[in-house]
């Protein structure tokens, strides 16, 4: 009854191993995804239904007995009679396909030196692959343990180029190499920053980075990231942060013990928990119970706890929420006229006009000395001024500088200059000037001492206007 209720409550979570989202969640508030990790399974349906009595979502378990070493090329034992693994009847197709991650077994070395134990490994590999596909899992669990590995990459893409299966396969990576860990994890803390330690920190984000490349950064290749006892300096864990983490693996022996006799996180781990926790990621628990005295449901609990203890998201995480991963066209606003929509998404951005607002303030106050605020007034121009909010930006910072200005705000789109012409009657008054031109053909009845523009995008060139910026180069005074 367990295990149904369990397959019920979880099919969206694993489903989601393959739609890259995570989707559990009642009422609207999304409750932690999270599997136990076993090394060894004797009895399928029995663990199963032990680890959701437990209050877990999914089983990380090897698809093939990890004892069980096959041989593909040596005689007599590669003629050895048998089934290869369990039989796919012990689960329904439903459980299969929603409860469980398959792991590939840990003597596989597909980038062995050793010729023979390389080929045998590629079989194998191969074969657990293909029996992970027939059964329909929606993960498959590969560990990196070096820095190459061309022919686990090559044996991978290869069955993910053949057939018509959708598993996702989520590369374990450790966050810091094991050769690189502390003796001393008491305190649980980061490792010293510097630029030896950096290159070390960055090891397996390297073995990660090759990995992917050499599989073309095919979408179905993420990653599980382990998570020990040390962390590393906050740089690199930001670099881990941008890649495809789909699931994160904590190792019971990381959890500390608090007064009452419960696991907890240092509060380095905890923060990188809450950072994990704002990129949905599905968490996996792995190893002994380090708290016998308390269920082993403990550390699940833990991670729910952290989990409604966060800190609320920024107003810039949820006007982004959703976008954080793609790609957007650029905008052509000298092609095109922007539709007001598209005006007051860049108004929502929380800090660029902020920003812009310090930069006129300091220019102001470099080009006016205080002997000069009440003669000397600047002529700022705002070329592409949509819909007035450098406008205001200019304004406000006049006011905070304490300096004179006098406002052209240029704009070509006719229909964004009804709302300039709006602020200028209600707010604005005659120290601003509307202008209905194209910059590049405006002829200025006075030069600018500032040019203020938005027209080359939030970063780089996105909205493709430079020459419109080019064009206007005549308004701006000759120094």
């Amino acid at each position: 009854m367990l295990v149904g209720r369990m397959a019920a409550s979880t099919a969206a979570v694993m489903a989601a191993a393959v739609s890259s989202t995570v989707g559990p969640g009642t009422a609207g508030v999304a409750r932690v995804s999270c599997g136990r990790d076993l090394s060894c399974v004797p009895e399928v349906a029995g663990t199963l239904g032990a680890v959701a009595r437990q209050g877990f979502d999914f089983l990380c378990m090897p698809i093939f007995h990890p004892r069980y070493k096959r041989e593909f090329f040596q005689e007599p034992a590669k003629h050895r009679p048998g089934p290869q693994t369990r039989s796919d009847l012990l689960l329904s197709g439903r459980d299969w396909n929603t409860l469980i991650v398959g792991k590939l077994s840990p003597w596989i070395r597909a980038d062995s030196e050793l010729e023979k134990v390389r080929r045998n490994s590629e079989a194998a590999m191969l074969e657990e692959l293909n029996f992970g596909a027939y059964l329909g899992l929606p993960a498959f669990l590969i560990p990196l343990i070096q820095e190459d590995n061309p022919n686990l990459a090559r044996v991978l893409c290869n069955h993910i180029n053949t057939g018509h299966h959708t598993s996702m396969f989520w590369m374990r990576v450790p966050l810091l190499a094991p050769e690189d860990l502390r003796d001393d994890v008491i305190e649980n803390e980061a490792v010293p920053s510097g630029e030896d330690e950096s290159a070390g920190e960055e090891k397996t984000w390297q073995w990660w980075h090759n990995f992917r490349t050499l599989c073309d950064y095919n979408k179905r290749v993420a990653v599980a990231l382990e998570v020990g006892p040390d962390l590393p300096s906050n740089h690199v864990i930001d670099r881990w942060l941008g890649e495809p983490i789909k699931a994160a693996i904590l190792p019971t022996s990381i959890f500390l013990t608090n007064k009452k006799g419960f696991p907890v996180l240092s509060k380095m781990h905890q923060r990188l928990i809450f950072r994990l926790l704002k990129l949905e990621v599905q968490f996996i628990i792995t190893g002994a119970h380090h708290h016998p005295e308390k269920e082993f449901c403990s550390y699940l609990q833990y991670l729910e706890y952290l989990s409604q203890n966060r800190p609320p998201p920024s107003a810039y995480e949820l006007f982004a929420k959703g976008y954080e991963d793609y790609l957007q066209s650029p905008l052509q606003p000298l092609m095109d006229n922007l539709e007001s929509q598209t005006y007051e998404v860049f108004e929502k951005d929380p800090i660029k006009y902020s920003q812009y607002q310090q930069a006129i303030y300091k220019c102001l106050l470099d080009r006016v000395p205080d002997e000069e605020k009440d003669t000397n007034v600047q002529v700022v121009m705002v070329l592409g001024a949509g819909r007035g909010p450098l406008v205001n930006a200019s304004l406000r910072a006049a006011c905070q500088a304490k300096r004179r200005i006098k406002i052209y705000a240029v704009e070509k789109n006719p229909n964004a200059v009804v709302t300039l012409e709006s602020w200028q009657y209600e707010e604005w008054g005659s120290q601003v000037t509307v202008v209905s031109s194209d910059m590049r053909e405006w002829e200025a009845p006075e030069k600018a001492d500032l040019m203020v523009s938005e027209l080359l995008g939030s970063f780089a060139d996105n909205e493709l206007s430079p020459e419109c910026l080019d064009g206007a180069e005549h308004c701006l005074k000759g120094e």
